[in-house]
């Protein structure tokens, strides 16, 4: 996603800090705990089943220090494409995207399209994306796409404890390209108790600081802030 590609790149360089963000990024991070909820493993690799309501927080650590809290979530349905919304709160501010997603090629995210796009920076009125536009932005926004795809397809397996819990035999990949929040190759895992995507924990390849780690999920209960 642009936005928040955007803003963790710039954090890892000292930009400017929003004191109010900071402080509401800050209580949010203070509030967050470890849950001691174990899930079992799974007999295949078959991800959930999307339906309108799911969500997952993550958050995103950098070697420097730079931290945010990014929540995906489903908000709607539309003539079959899904709207996925993705909210990013860093020491820079809150922005929101809200985009129609059409699954042209199931959980595959070279077969995704957009097609509509709205964004919201801060406190600023929302801005409609274009159509004509469309097709220009997509790769900006790859790293949303990601998280709606899955990638359970392997043999490898792994413990993993992250703050919303224990899960039992995640399926490990290293992805082949770039992907998620770093757009740099990463090794994933992921777990079919968790919707969407099912990623629990995911760092980029050679350096586990630049570290993504489940903080929360729901099978329901998300709503649109756009």
């Amino acid at each position: 996603m642009a936005i928040l590609a955007s803003s963790l790149g710039v954090s890892a360089c000292g930009p400017m800090v929003d004191s109010a963000a900071k402080a509401d990024l800050d209580r949010q991070l203070s509030q967050i705990k470890t849950s001691e909820e174990t899930y079992a493993p799974a007999e295949s690799f078959l991800p959930m089943a999307f339906v309108v309501g799911q969500w997952t927080e993550h958050r995103i650590t950098y070697e420097t220090g730079a931290t945010a809290l990014v929540t995906y979530k489903l908000v709607g349905q539309q003539d079959g494409a899904f709207w996925l919304e993705t909210v990013s709160e860093s020491y820079q501010g809150r922005d929101v995207t809200k985009m129609l997603v059409a699954l042209r090629a199931g959980r595959d995210p070279a077969g995704m399209e957009i097609r509509a796009l709205r964004t919201k920076k801060g406190n600023e009125a929302p801005v409609d994306v274009d159509a004509a536009a469309l097709p220009s932005v997509r790769e900006q926004y790859r790293s949303s796409l990601d998280l709606l795809a899955t990638s359970f397809d392997t043999d490898q397996k792994d413990d993993v404890r992250v703050p919303a819990g224990h899960f039992i035999g995640c399926y490990k990949v290293q992805t082949a390209g770039p992907w998620g929040p770093w757009h740099s190759p990463s090794v994933v895992c992921s777990h079919p108790s968790v919707p969407l995507s099912g990623v629990v924990r995911a760092h980029v390849v050679g350096n586990k600081a630049r570290v993504m780690e489940l903080v929360g999920f729901g099978l329901s209960g998300a709503e649109s802030e756009l």
